[in-house]
């Protein structure tokens, strides 16, 4: 606490935090420091808004993202309250349409705990429900019966496994028991009660004053590549996995009622107390919450005496961990993760990340001391996180954690290795394809092929000559799925009946909205024939062995996605 007590150490935040900024070239940082309930640091840097030159404050609105888990189990927590919900009944009492296709037994058990702690064991596999530019390929209306469509990966309740789609079925679970959309309970029951007055789940609802980040891509030379605004939002798919817009204020009220609610309850626990009972409104407000960010479910098996696990749109970790942010893209950019706390006494946060459509967000909660920290930024995660890392640099800070890691240095060696991930998908395309393999006549893959399940159609065309390219192995053909514009590639032969749509560069790939889809398995469809040779499906691996978090032995569990030809007609 002492530490940001004196301005010359504030500076030195503020220095950390600049440089950490500028080493992956994120248009701006806002963040705040609660401590005992207060508080005691915040700091806003760079542009919101580049092409306005709009400088963010505490109530610049950034999306949370995946940090929306949490205001999602909350809704549930006052809902069971109400009597309206049971953590415990199987799902399907409120949304009967969550029949598992590939495990029935799954439907028939799941309960929310299951689903919020995700512990269902189905696959994330967030490709089959947005595309490129993380345009959505359909309305909610189709959501419950495309996650009850996934594959299997692990046995139900067996082990953790991240996954935005199951978190979206809650909301029509919300939807179903509280007669509203989940954004409208939000905004309702949570949003106005606390006074968060710049926090909304749809670009409808955002204020108006101009106060609004807008999300970005970095480019090679540090250019800015701008996204449209999100479509993450009520009434669209995952909504209640990440369609939350907030400020770094609005946040930090957030976790201190989160805290203060959480409090209360263990009181009541206690001493047999009743919720509200002269308490802070706050408090009042929020329910179950003790409940909601216990442990539910180890995220990783390993002997180890400090905790690493998920409550209910929540992790707790008891530092020093080296699994912090384990969703994020850093994970994968060190050799070994920096480890704050190493050796002090252990120290439980409850904390979130997110990522999303040109955004980031790191959120602490400290119970013990009622502390948060809150990180935002407008940038997307392909060269890395600078929220984490300048979160992880306030908590040491805030708590005087020892040994100091250097987050400085931390930050460029993240950014350096990200740059090595282009570089390493050509070399991987390059050595993988066999070379000297000839393509069917280009009239044999054109056609529809469709996945019933998932209610994707991909369309594939002969390119017409002015399209086609110079290269030795030029694009020959095209897909677009379900007729939307924005989700249409060219096509050039891989190998055998394999086809590619690898981008010319990475900065190609951002042009394109394909910042998400840098891993080889993405980029490439395979057709197969049937007995008489001729091409009835097409084959993609959506999934391709990676998720945020772990999941050990995932691509091995998970089957590429068969789209089965069909007559035009009937696409």
């Amino acid at each position: 606490m002492a530490f940001f007590d004196s301005p010359e150490s504030s500076d030195g935040l503020r220095s950390t935090i600049e440089t950490i900024r500028a080493a992956f070239g994120a248009p701006s940082i806002s963040c705040g420091v609660l401590h005992h309930g207060r508080l005691i640091f915040h700091h806003g840097e760079g542009f919101s808004n580049v092409e306005k030159s709009l400088k963010p404050d505490l109530d610049t609105v950034y999306l949370v993202a995946s940090c929306t888990k949490a205001f999602t189990t909350a809704a549930c927590g006052i809902l069971v309250e109400e009597g309206k919900l049971s953590w415990t009944e199987p799902v399907q009492a409120y949304v009967p349409a969550f029949k598992t296709k590939h495990d029935p037994e799954i439907g028939k058990r799941a309960t929310l705990v299951d689903m919020c702690s995700h512990g269902t064991g189905l696959a994330p596999v967030d490709h089959l429900v947005a595309g490129f530019f993380d345009e959505f390929f359909h309305d909610d209306r189709d959501e419950v019966s495309i996650a009850a469509s996934l594959p299997v990966a692990y046995d139900f309740r067996s082990r953790f496994l991240y996954n935005n789609s199951i978190l979206g079925v809650v909301g029509h679970v919300i939807q179903q028991a509280s007669g509203r959309s989940s954004g409208t309970f939000l905004r309702e029951c949570i949003f106005e009660p606390l006074g968060m007055s710049r926090t909304s789940t749809s670009n409808r609802e955002t204020p108006t004053d101009g106060n609004v980040a807008s999300g970005y891509s970095v480019l090679d030379d540090g250019s800015l590549f701008t996204w449209d605004q999100s479509a993450l939002e009520d009434g669209q798919p995952q909504g209640t996995a990440g369609y939350v817009r907030s400020t770094v204020r609005d946040m930090l009220t957030w976790a201190k009622a989160v805290m203060e609610a959480e409090n209360s309850d263990h009181l009541s626990s206690v001493n047999g107390e009743v919720n509200g009972n002269g308490l802070e409104a706050s408090e009042q407000v929020l329910r179950q919450m003790a409940y909601i960010r216990t442990t539910k479910r180890p995220m990783i098996d390993e002997k180890s005496p400090l905790e690493n696990s998920y409550a209910l749109g929540w992790f707790r970790h008891m530092l020093p961990s080296s699994w912090l942010g384990s969703i994020g893209p850093n994970f994968g950019l060190f050799a070994e993760p920096p480890l704050i706390n190493a050796s002090g006494c252990p120290r439980l946060t409850i904390a979130h990340w997110g990522e999303f459509n040109g955004f980031l967000t790191a959120f602490y909660t400290f119970p013990g001391t009622k502390s948060a920290v809150v990180v935002m930024a407008n940038c997307s995660p392909g060269r890395g996180d600078p929220t984490d890392l300048v979160a992880q640099h306030l908590v040491q800070s805030l708590f005087d954690m020892q040994p100091r890691v250097d987050f400085q240095r931390a930050a460029h060696e993240a950014a350096s290795t990200a740059k090595l991930m282009w570089p390493a998908l050509v070399e991987e395309f390059v050595t993988k394809r066999v070379q000297n393999t000839k393509h069917r006549p280009l009239k044999d893959y054109v056609g529809a092929y469709r996945s019933t399940d998932y209610k994707l159609t991909i369309e594939i065309y002969e390119l017409p000559n002015t399209k086609v390219g110079k290269s030795p192995n030029p694009e020959l053909l095209g897909f677009r799925i379900n007729s939307l514009p924005r989700q249409a590639a060219k096509l050039r032969h891989y190998h055998y009946d394999s086809w590619t749509f690898i981008p010319d560069s990475r900065d190609d790939a951002v042009r394109k909205g394909m910042e998400g889809f840098l891993q080889l398995s993405l980029l490439i469809m395979t057709f197969a024939a049937d007995d008489t040779d001729e091409l009835q499906w097409l084959e993609w691996d959506l999934q391709g062995g990676k998720c945020e978090g772990p999941a050990p032995g995932l691509g091995a569990a998970v089957p590429p996605i068969q789209f089965k030809r069909v007559a035009l007609s009937a696409a």
